[in-house]
């Protein structure tokens, strides 16, 4: 687990590089992918900002509804990425790439400030008090 900080992108940068994004990104995109790739807050941010961040992977199956972090992964635009479409020349003509507007920005920038706006407002309950872990033995 590491120490990123919302005033200052290029902490989440360092943690989850572009190259991370992409590589996760790709991966995400596959058809029959039982597993999903990305980053997980697992704090909300101290007065100076810090939060805990690091690259997590969790089943496709597992709910988005956690109580002590938030998973966030990041996905291919096609209009980014390159959508491809068939020709109009039929079912066994060539594939073309689509007709797609230029995207309107940097998708890994998107994904780091969504991130950081996610951790921002994340809210966790409180850990629980010391005194209740008391007598555990672990069986």
């Amino acid at each position: 687990m590491q120490t990123a900080n919302i005033h200052d992108p290029s902490s989440i940068e360092r943690i989850y590089p572009r190259s991370a994004f992409d590589n996760d990104a790709r991966q995400n995109a596959r058809d029959k992918e039982a597993v999903e790739h990305g980053v997980m807050v697992l704090s909300k941010p101290d007065a100076d900002g810090n939060f805990s961040l690091m690259r997590s992977q969790r089943h496709v199956g597992e709910p988005d509804a956690t109580t002590h972090s938030i998973f966030l992964s990041p996905t291919l635009d096609n209009s980014v990425y390159g959508a491809l479409t068939p020709s109009d020349t039929g079912y066994d003509g060539p594939v073309e790439p689509a007709d797609a507007p230029e995207p309107a920005g940097d998708p890994y920038r998107s994904f780091v400030e969504s991130l950081i706006e996610v951790a921002r407002n994340a809210d966790f309950p409180p850990p629980p008090p010391a005194e209740s872990l008391k007598g555990f033995r672990g069986g």
